[in-house]
């Protein structure tokens, strides 16, 4: 295995900028209070009902593929679990926002 100066310059360039963004994302959070109770409390459960939805989805999905076999099915039904995961945990933010 070969590893060049440009490697290990372009790794130690990409953590600089992750821990640099990292930082950035900690201490503005800190300023607009986005660490607190309510906060945890919101996308915690937020994550539980995406993930819940989420796994009746992909059960629905592993049958259907067991019953219809083809590798682009596949690929369809895992980008729609995807989808699904994001636009449940987007729904869910939004309402228990205005419930909490």
């Amino acid at each position: 295995m070969d590893i060049s100066i440009d490697t290990i310059a372009g790794f130690f360039t990409g953590a600089g900028v992750s821990l640099l963004l990292l930082y950035l994302y900690f201490r503005k959070g800190k300023k607009d209070r986005r660490f607190d109770e309510r906060y945890e409390r919101i996308h915690t459960l937020a994550r539980n009902v995406s993930w819940s939805l989420t796994l009746v989805t992909l059960t629905a999905m592993w049958i259907t593929l067991l019953l219809m076999e083809g590798p682009k099915l596949a690929f369809y039904l895992v980008l729609s679990a995807y989808i699904v995961l994001l636009l449940s945990y987007m729904s869910s933010v939004f309402i228990l926002n205005r419930k909490l």
